[in-house]
């Protein structure tokens, strides 16, 4: 319970004590009353001192003491008396949901278990901007959870759950299973397997993974749950230290390679990470998903295949923003637009067109679509005043949600929820100048800034304005794989990631990748190829063992000549001339 909460309940309960004190209730030792918010108030024990009446009395909240205290038996009445009265108030079809999956009177094993939401919280607050997009959000946080209790059991070196434990996993499981059904049945098989993929790009959003958790989890969880990170992720680091002493025998290969004799999936995607200077969190995830994706079945090389197969070009990241009105928030492909007039946020494609000395971005809209113009600045111009058709929300309804099992539906097993009620709308606004949104403060909350600091190293968002994506390759032997936040140069066994910067020239799209002290250019062609000359010089570093503190590794240096890059992918997002 944060201090802010505690505040409150201590102010609600002694707001109670005085309104009250005049009609005090019967107390009873060793007895117990629930209050509001989840609060139970508990009578301890009381004694006559100095001819007066005091209890002691304590409040629970999901399991733990939130106060403790000793006051006059009438006072503490006075607080049960309170506390009974706005436990009947609560309407039974309250809006506000439980917030945890506490129970009253009874404290899970473990106890964090206490503090996971519930499922009536988790559709409360996960919201999106329309039906589908908020089952989408609610599926992949229900499926998020179960990873957070697997966090906790993994730091516990617990390899079964407790009975709670898998009682809890096992709601949010059926929750996100039972949604994904229902779906399915009542949309077409595109429609379904649409669905499937927008819930898993959200399943692997760092934003959305940091969004969600900082708005259902208290501080003091959330410090827990960092702290369980650090332990599983330690332990798996002991571990490899492990096969590295029962492995010291091997040597390293005439390449300068790790002397690692384990060689699987898992192991080399952990290894490239680590090598391309990634943090030990995003690493060991790397490591773990595409052991997962192994063991399932499914050739690592075909996931590769699917991401080179993606559309590589010029996008925009970012967010940019006017004085007043809309603001548009950019991702390769699309962007989102929000704060026109009462439209939920609606996501827009765009294309990016280079002809001469302009550089303009075509969004897609309706009625009709609109055309926004790159300034030297880097700022966008936009049309003006035009409509946009969206939706808005008129109202909520109440449904009840069937729970099922296998399949088959639970007697008497389910719970009611609301869910927004949607109608097309045009609104009219204006899109005039907009510009890039300057980067959030720094949070002053450490723990936060530690689970900021986590979720962008596995998801990094990258600076804001022009980007590339995608990978290209040249016959030299050189590779390049484009992020937002950066690209991987690989040149035989030698890789290494760098920064880089796409500036709009008057006559031309450059790409100045800053690698080192060989930093070269490239010149986007018309037909989506990127043309540089000379040659790379690549200096990366091999993993070549661990300490108990520490990986180790050694240099590795490649040279490969730059000449024409191809996109390996499709050209959907290539500058268009």
């Amino acid at each position: 319970m944060n201090n802010l909460s505690r505040s409150l309940v201590i102010g609600a309960v002694l707001t109670g004590l005085a309104a009250g004190a005049q009609q005090p209730a019967p107390v009873q030792p060793n007895s117990s009353f629930q209050c509001g918010n989840g609060v139970i108030l508990k009578v301890v024990r009381c004694a006559t001192n100095a001819g007066k009446e005091y209890c002691e009395f304590k409040m629970e909240q999901n399991g733990k003491v939130a106060f403790q205290g000793v006051s006059l038996r009438q006072d503490v009445a006075a607080g049960v008396k309170s506390c009974t009265e706005q436990a009947k108030g609560q309407p039974a079809g309250s809006n506000s949901s439980p917030r945890t999956m506490a129970e009253p009177g009874k404290s899970f094993n473990p106890p964090y278990l206490n503090e996971m939401p519930s499922l009536e919280y988790v559709k409360q607050e996960i919201q999106g901007k329309d039906p589908t997009d908020t089952l989408a959000r609610q599926v992949a946080v229900f499926t998020k959870l179960q990873s957070v209790i697997r966090s906790f059991q993994l730091a516990g070196k617990r390899y079964d759950p407790t009975p709670d434990e898998q009682k809890i996993s096992g709601k949010y499981s059926l929750a996100a299973y039972e949604m994904e059904q229902g779906y399915r049945k009542t949309h077409a098989p595109a429609e379904a397997e649409a669905f499937l993929h927008m819930h898993g790009r959200y399943e692997f959003d760092a934003a959305f993974d940091r969004e969600t958790k900082l708005k259902l989890f208290s501080t003091a969880f959330l410090q827990q749950l960092v702290g369980a990170d650090k332990t599983w992720t330690q332990d798996l680091q002991a571990h490899m230290e492990q096969e590295r002493r029962a492995s010291e025998q091997a040597k390293a290969g005439a390449d300068g390679g790790s002397p690692f004799i384990r060689n699987d999936p898992g192991t080399l995607a952990a290894r490239r990470c680590a090598e391309l200077g990634g943090s030990e969190f995003e690493c060991v995830g790397k490591g773990m998903w595409t052991g997962f994706m192994d063991m399932a079945g499914i050739d690592p090389g075909d996931i590769s295949a699917i991401k080179a197969s993606q559309p590589a070009g010029v996008v925009i990241n970012g967010a940019y923003q006017q004085s007043s009105g809309p603001w548009l928030n950019f991702a390769p492909g699309s962007f989102t637009l929000t704060g026109c007039g009462k439209l939920v946020p609606n996501v827009h494609s765009y294309a990016i067109a280079k002809r001469g000395v302009q550089l303009t971005i075509a969004a897609g809209n309706e009625p009709s679509n609109f055309v926004l113009s790159m300034g030297s600045d880097r700022s966008l111009s936009g049309p003006g005043a035009l409509d946009v058709k969206g939706q808005i929300i008129t109202g909520y309804r109440r449904i009840w949600m069937q729970e099922y099992i296998n399949g088959i539906a639970v007697a008497g097993g389910g719970y009611w929820t609301s869910e927004p009620i949607y109608a097309d709308k045009t609104e009219r606004c204006t899109i005039g100048t907009l510009t890039q949104a300057p980067p959030p403060p720094p949070e002053k909350n450490p723990l936060i800034n530690e689970v900021t600091s986590m979720l962008n190293s596995v998801n990094p968002q990258g600076p804001s304005g022009l980007r590339l994506t995608g990978q290209y390759a040249g016959q030299g032997g050189l590779t390049l794989d484009f992020a937002v936040d950066g690209v991987v140069l690989d040149c035989g066994a030698a890789h290494v990631k760098q920064s880089y910067t796409v500036e709009n020239a008057p006559s031309q799209i450059l790409v100045n990748v800053e690698n080192g002290a060989s930093p070269f250019t490239l010149t986007l062609q018309p037909s989506g190829a990127l043309a540089g000359s000379g040659s790379a010089d690549v200096v990366g570093r091999v993993v070549t063992g661990s300490t108990q503190n520490a990986i180790t590794y050694a240099p590795k240096t490649a040279r490969c000549a730059i000449g024409t890059l191809t996109p390996k992918g499709t050209s959907a997002a290539q500058v268009s001339r």
